[in-house]
């Protein structure tokens, strides 16, 4: 959503030169070093060990996309950002009756189809109806438009603060029922086409967009927000090693050990942007 509402800009000039020589390379990059380097450290810390024979295969698996699961996130931008040319010509040209229209249909195609495909009535059809909803990676493309809307319509804070809320019950009421009824964690509503995530997503967004309006954030915030991509691309391994010196979410009380873990790795994440930001061509391409 965020990248929908920057990069979706009519007044942000981008060419499709632009798009495959510096920005899509630099995604690819990014994803292609970090998928590397993930298989290289499970071979070395939780493997037998680094090999030639072993070092080859890492490196055909990342080719083929084979890459560690939350690197997910870096495989639907590249193609939100292939698409952006389309999708641009639609914010520069639409009104807000026709990119409501747009969102209202990607909502229905992307959101409530997905999720409820298993319920009755929609388990009565057949055909190519049953082809009519997005998967996950063409739902984010119209994340995007959401975005770029709420960044250019959302007026008040207060409801988008109470569709945030929603959102929220949504999900935690709805995993809870389900996850106490089947004995087990359920995530069926934490999934990213969910309708809780669509507001909770949406809410956020909203209110940021109307309460903050074009206010200097604080200088720690900026620094988070340099720091944001690269903590996301190197989370997992201090998550991991943390583990192994026995800080987790399940070392202690829930409550306690959750934020306390989250809080850990998001600082020696920090530590590690701190790192390689300032190495060249590590700092521009990698982070």
């Amino acid at each position: 959503m965020l990248t929908g509402a920057l990069m979706l800009d009519p007044r942000r000039e981008l060419t499709i030169r632009q798009l495959w020589l510096r920005k899509i390379p630099r995604l690819l990059a990014a994803l292609l070093a970090w998928a590397l380097i993930y298989r290289l450290w499970r071979m070395a810390f939780y493997g037998g060990g680094l090999t030639v024979p072993g070092t080859a295969d890492a490196v055909k698996q990342v080719l083929a996309f084979h890459h560690q699961n939350h690197l997910y996130y870096l495989h639907i931008a590249l193609l939100v950002y292939a698409l952006l040319p389309m999708t641009r010509v639609i914010t520069a040209h639409a009104d807000r009756h026709t990119l409501e229209y747009l969102v209202i249909l990607w909502a229905v195609l992307g959101i409530l189809y997905p999720t409820f495909k298993g319920c009755w009535p929609l388990t009565l059809l057949r055909g190519i109806p049953t082809q009519y909803g997005l998967n996950l990676a063409y739902t984010s493309v119209g994340y995007g438009l959401l975005g770029w809307y709420l960044r250019k319509y959302a007026a008040s804070p207060r409801p988008w603060a109470l569709t945030a809320a929603a959102g929220f019950l949504i999900i935690y009421g709805g995993t809870a029922v389900l996850s106490l009824g089947e004995g087990g964690l359920n995530e069926t509503l934490l999934e990213g086409t969910s309708p809780g995530t669509a507001l909770l997503a949406a809410g956020i967004c909203g209110w940021a967009f109307s309460a903050l309006k074009e206010r200097q954030p604080p200088p720690s915030l900026h620094t988070l927000s340099r720091a944001s991509f690269c903590v996301y691309l190197v989370h997992l391994l201090p998550y991991w090693e943390l583990g192994r010196l026995g800080l987790s979410a399940v070392t202690g009380p829930c409550l306690l050990f959750i934020p306390l873990t989250a809080a850990a790795v998001l600082a020696c994440s920090l530590a590690v942007w701190a790192v390689l930001i300032h190495i060249p061509i590590v700092g521009k391409w990698l982070v």
